[in-house]
């Protein structure tokens, strides 16, 4: 060893030991996993959604993110956790929440009123500033395990608007609040500020039932893309290129039957 590097090694030991915080290497714990439900999805991102960070869902309509979202919230809940589902156009149906295994006592559901939603009409950009204050107000108060924000219906065009400045402020709240954050969005958003990014897109459509009499629709099919995980506790998934998965879900009628 050459006498500069040994003086280095010598400096380094010396000042570890005065100002540890500056010279130790910071070891960073995994985060805690909420498991989706749905086995195939778990399974490519290693056991669920991170807790702590932004997770983003984009796709088209009716490529299974809703049903994605309420899986997991059905986990959630049923671990005695709160959530809550903040709804931008009042699309949830709680039925369907129910079906999925969602305790909607532990789920607080923020929707505008269906006057106020005929009010904004015209107005997508106020239903959406509507949802990102209340969703900011929810990880500034804490005590939700999980905060799904529901954009599904909002045009790309006016999620893109969104300053990157609110999702890095949402990204730090919820870390601070140990919260999972979800977005269900058509296109992505959220840019570097969202640990995992994951992609729907249709699947094959499942046969009608052959039982019985009258042919019924039971499951609808989707394709589910992992296209990012950039969870620092997991570097072996963070490497690997995208993954896709296909999963079905029951229909609800199905379920009544």
């Amino acid at each position: 060893m050459s006498s500069a590097a040994a003086i280095r090694v010598q400096v380094e030991t010396t000042l570890a030991q005065r100002v540890p915080a500056a010279l130790t290497l910071k070891i960073k714990q995994a985060p805690e996993l909420f498991s989706t439900s749905i086995a195939e999805v778990d399974a490519i991102l290693g056991g669920g959604i991170p807790r702590n960070s932004i997770t983003e869902v984009s796709g088209a309509a009716s490529t299974g993110k809703t049903s994605f979202a309420l899986s997991t919230l059905a986990n959630v809940t049923q671990l005695g956790n709160a959530c809550a589902w903040v709804d931008v156009n009042d699309a949830l149906s709680p039925e369907s929440a129910t079906a999925a295994g969602v305790e909607l006592r532990r789920m607080l559901w923020l929707r505008i009123s269906a006057e106020r939603r005929q009010k904004l009409t015209e107005k997508p950009w106020s239903r959406l500033g509507q949802a990102l204050k209340a969703t900011d107000l929810l990880l500034q108060t804490g005590g939700f395990a999980a905060i799904v924000l529901d954009m599904s219906d909002v045009l790309p065009q006016h999620t893109m608007r969104i300053p990157l400045a609110t999702w890095y402020r949402f990204r730090l709240a919820a870390e601070h609040a140990r919260t999972a954050l979800v977005f269900l969005t058509q296109s992505p958003c959220a840019s570097s500020c969202a640990t995992l990014s994951l992609r729907c897109e249709p699947a094959a459509v499942v046969p009608f039932s052959s039982q019985g009499e009258t042919p019924l629709f039971e499951r609808q099919r989707y394709q589910f893309a992992r296209e990012r995980n950039r969870n620092e506790g997991s570097l072996l998934l963070h490497r690997k290129p995208a993954q896709r998965v296909s999963w079905s879900a029951e229909t609800l009628w199905s379920r009544v039957r």
